[in-house]
């Protein structure tokens, strides 16, 4: 049984795991390397906390929940206690490796060790311990506190009894689970999403079409919170860049994105930047302006397509389950309707057509209808 809880990195994600899981009633040790970071870290909840109170959307005082937070600099030996630990440190494999290969030292053998990692794979880290029945990947998003979904990642050798208890574990955060079964690249939303991104990406590329076409179709034909390359912008060019090759140099297939490795390059990184494909004047993230009209420039079953094809050849493949998938991308992505429901709506037949009409412009199998 769960009772105490060990995040290491106290960054935007760490921080906020470590606050849900108090508001959860669970022991806390949150830990990162400095005493800065970790004052710095637990301001932030308090504030956030406050937030919730005022709003009602927490039963208990703000003092009390904050008081099931230990900080702690470093790893030490007062860690033996612990029932599961969540890496939330940058995404580089090297320090992950490290890390969990510290924590198989200091922590009970029983302990599962979780990565909230968005990106690497489960297994590649897992590698760095002796019993890598007991690590698993706990995906969050950001940020932890309002999003209810959490991809659990099952890697190679990860047992069912720690599937098991991690799975009641999130649910015990009020948090929404869905089952990624195994360790491929992207997991399941980022999956989907870099399948529409790097399909977007190509079809401007090519010369089909400009890149506000794109954005006005997701945004008033398919009803996604923000267009293609808006979203590329808000969350960083160069972070979907290093994503996507990541993901590629691990067995994705997909159209390789020039247009994101020369805006990197350039230093055009979207919002923070104040320039990607939009402008955004003091660095600050203003909602572009695209006429309605522009959406009719392209067929949208070109940027859902592949997509539905992805979640297809997830499901045959037995990498998540249609209900899963459906409850990610509206979770995760904030889709209006999960991709089956699109799927659905448009027709297998049209979708299989779009697919075929995609090879075709791009020249890549990977079109191929699942």
């Amino acid at each position: 049984m769960i009772r105490n809880v060990l995040v290491v990195g106290a960054g935007t994600m760490g921080h906020g795991i470590a606050e849900v899981s108090a508001i959860a009633g669970y022991n806390v040790y949150l830990s990162d390397v400095s005493k800065d970071i970790l004052n710095n870290a637990i301001q932030k909840v308090k504030w956030s906390l406050e937030k919730l109170y005022e709003k009602g959307n927490l039963k208990e005082s703000v003092e009390d929940v904050l008081g099931r937070i230990k900080t702690i600099e470093g790893l030490s030996n007062e860690l033996r206690e612990i029932d599961i630990s969540i890496e939330a440190i940058p995404e580089k494999l090297d320090l992950k490796r490290q890390l969990f290969s510290k924590l198989e030292e200091l922590l009970p053998n029983n302990a599962i060790l979780a990565t909230n990692t968005s990106s690497l794979p489960i297994t590649e880290i897992a590698s760095a311990v002796k019993r890598q029945e007991r690590v698993i990947g706990t995906h969050f998003f950001n940020p932890p506190v309002l999003m209810q979904l959490v991809e659990i990642i099952r890697g190679s050798k990860t047992s069912d009894d720690t599937v098991k208890q991690t799975y009641e574990f999130i649910k015990s955060l009020r948090k929404i689970p869905i089952m990624v079964n195994k360790d491929v690249p992207g997991f399941v939303v980022n999956r989907i999403l870099l399948r529409i991104i790097t399909t977007a990406c190509m079809l401007v590329e090519k010369g089909i079409c400009e890149y506000t076409a794109i954005d006005a179709v997701a945004r008033y034909k398919l009803g996604f919170p923000m267009g293609i390359f808006e979203l590329v912008d808000y969350t960083g060019v160069d972070v979907n860049y290093y994503v996507s090759s990541a993901m590629m140099e691990r067995g994705f297939k997909a159209y390789p994105c020039k247009t994101l490795e020369e805006m990197t390059k350039k230093g055009d990184l979207g919002v923070k930047s104040g320039k990607g494909f939009y402008t955004y004047p003091s660095n600050k993230y203003i909602k572009p302006n695209l006429p309605p009209q522009l959406a009719e420039k392209i067929n949208p079953l070109y940027i859902i397509a592949p997509a539905i094809s992805e979640a297809n050849w997830m499901v045959k493949n037995g990498i998540a389950s249609k209900e899963d998938i459906d409850l990610g991308v509206r979770l995760g992505l904030s889709f209006p309707k999960g991709i089956f429901d699109y799927e659905r709506e448009f027709g297998r037949e049209s979708v299989t057509k779009t697919l075929e009409d995609l090879r075709r412009i791009s020249g890549m199998e990977e079109y191929l209808p699942e």
